[in-house]
């Protein structure tokens, strides 16, 4: 919730719709290949990982979106 509260601050605070979509594309992205943190986590459902972990994986994420283009 925190990495998207961040993207919402970019988006309408800073005006910055494109930085902020590249990290809720980044979150769906984690989401999408079943990481989860443990407020989020389902036994069965994915794999659980800390905080720090999945901020990794979306930072990779963001990055990986400026490597593909």
């Amino acid at each position: 919730a925190t990495i998207l509260s961040v993207a919402m601050m970019l988006k309408y605070s800073f005006d910055m719709p494109a930085e902020a979509s590249r990290i809720e594309k980044a979150v769906e992205r984690v989401l999408a290949d079943g990481y989860r943190t443990g407020d989020i986590y389902r036994e069965g459902e994915g794999k659980k990982v800390g905080t720090t972990e999945m901020g990794d994986r979306v930072r990779e994420a963001v990055l990986n979106q400026f490597q593909t283009r």
